[in-house]
Order: C-alpha cells, then sequence, then structure tokens
C-alpha cells in the first residue's frame, strides 16, 4: 500500500520537485479512504489536523447556514489538495467536504506535512501557488454572488468551464455535477437557475442536452458574464 500512495502521489503537481525521500516519509504516514456519494468527508469546525489530497472522484466545499441554506464555495478533482489551513494554521475546518461521487482520499498528518514542507521548498513554493490560485477563485466567487444576477453568475461559470484546460474556449461543457448542485455553486434556486437556462436557450446563446451544454454564442456568452 505505502508503495501504492508514493506512486499516486508523485504525479500530482502539489508533489513536484519533492525528493523520493521525503514522498516516501508522506507516503508511509498517510491513510487511504473511500467515500460514497453523499458522505461528508469532513465537516464545519471538526478539529481534525491533516491534509487532504483528493485521489480519485469529485469533491465540493460547502459552507451551510442555520437555516440549512448552503453556498458551495469550490468543486474539487483528481490530484486537487484541500485542508491546508487546517494543516498549517487552525485547529478546525473551515468549511466541509462532501463526496458528489464515488472518491477517494488521502490524510496526511499536518505535523507530516509540516516537517517536510520545512526540508522541501519545493513544495512550500507549490503550496503558494495553490493558495494564490484559491484566494483568486475565491475573490471571483464574492464579486459574481455579490455583484451580479443568476443568468450572469451563469454565464461566468460556464466560460470558466469552456476555457478549462485549453487555450481556446470549447464549444461544448460537460458537467459533473447535477443543476441542483450547481445552483448551490452559483448561489441560486434550482427552479431560477432552470429559468436562465431557458431564456439563455431562447435567446441563442446555449443549447442543453441532459448535462451536455452547447455555448452556441460565445460573445453574447462573455457580454452576459462581464455584465453588459
Amino acid at each position: 500500500m505505502h508503495t501504492d500512495i508514493t506512486k499516486q502521489i508523485q504525479d500530482i503537481s502539489l508533489f513536484a520537485g519533492v525528493s523520493s525521500e521525503k514522498l516516501n516519509m508522506l507516503a508511509a504516514q498517510a491513510t487511504y479512504k473511500k467515500f460514497k456519494p453523499g458522505e461528508l468527508i469532513i465537516g464545519e469546525a471538526d478539529p481534525i489536523r491533516s491534509f487532504y489530497v483528493v485521489v480519485s472522484g469529485q469533491l465540493k466545499l460547502y459552507r451551510s447556514s442555520a437555516e440549512g441554506k448552503e453556498q458551495t464555495l469550490q468543486l474539487l478533482g483528481p490530484g486537487d489538495p484541500f485542508g491546508l489551513c487546517t494543516a498549517f494554521a487552525t485547529d478546525s475546518f473551515p468549511a466541509s467536504a462532501m463526496a458528489i461521487v464515488e472518491s477517494s482520499v488521502l490524510l496526511i498528518p499536518g505535523t507530516v506535512m509540516e516537517e517536510v514542507a520545512k526540508q522541501e521548498p519545493a513544495l512550500l513554493l507549490n503550496i503558494i501557488q495553490i493558495l494564490s490560485q484559491r484566494l483568486k477563485d475565491s475573490m471571483t466567487l464574492i464579486e459574481s454572488l455579490a455583484l451580479k444576477e443568476i443568468p450572469g453568475r451563469l454565464a461566468s461559470f460556464l466560460r470558466h468551464e469552456s476555457l478549462r484546460n485549453t487555450a481556446a474556449a470549447k464549444t461544448t461543457v460537460e458537467l459533473t455535477l447535477s443543476q441542483r448542485e450547481l445552483a448551490k455553486i452559483l448561489g441560486a434556486t434550482p427552479e431560477a437557475l432552470s429559468r436562465s437556462l431557458r431564456k439563455m436557450a431562447n435567446d441563442g446563446i446555449l443549447s442543453t442536452a441532459g448535462r451536455t451544454i452547447t455555448i452556441l454564442n460565445h460573445k453574447a456568452l462573455e457580454q452576459l458574464a462581464e455584465g453588459e
């Protein structure tokens, strides 16, 4: 199992540049866990001081209000780490993490991560880059929720997804989550999201078929995302 974990983490960008010796050290202390769809991995304020890395599947990080309203903060896929602040700074987790589909996660004790990070500048640099991107993503989410109506939020999300891992915007976006989960990301009700999708379809901006969204007018989508 130790050898299997080493193979899994050596291909994750977070650990790029980290020596084989330290990778083995991390793998020796790591715990591998599987989770079913809808299963909670860690809850808000849980006193767990570990570092997490998604191996397979898809997770969501979210916050819940006392009234039960839920806001999805981020989606995580294979190779994505979470719990950075839990591992290095705080004693409680600032959000809840739940599996959307069947997923597997590595848990590495925070003390072990700290020890390795002190000796491996590459790991610290990788963590800083991840935190910087997460901060940027959080600021974009805050701006969208505070300043844009639901169609604009949806347009921003689709534009972001169409540009993911590609130089030019893709024509189709394959959603990996249900419309109900997408609504939680956009801070909308499922009904409001459905209305926005219908209106954008009627306006000739996109078409939908199940979880596949085809962008018919990239310029109009961009203008809507920018609030024009």
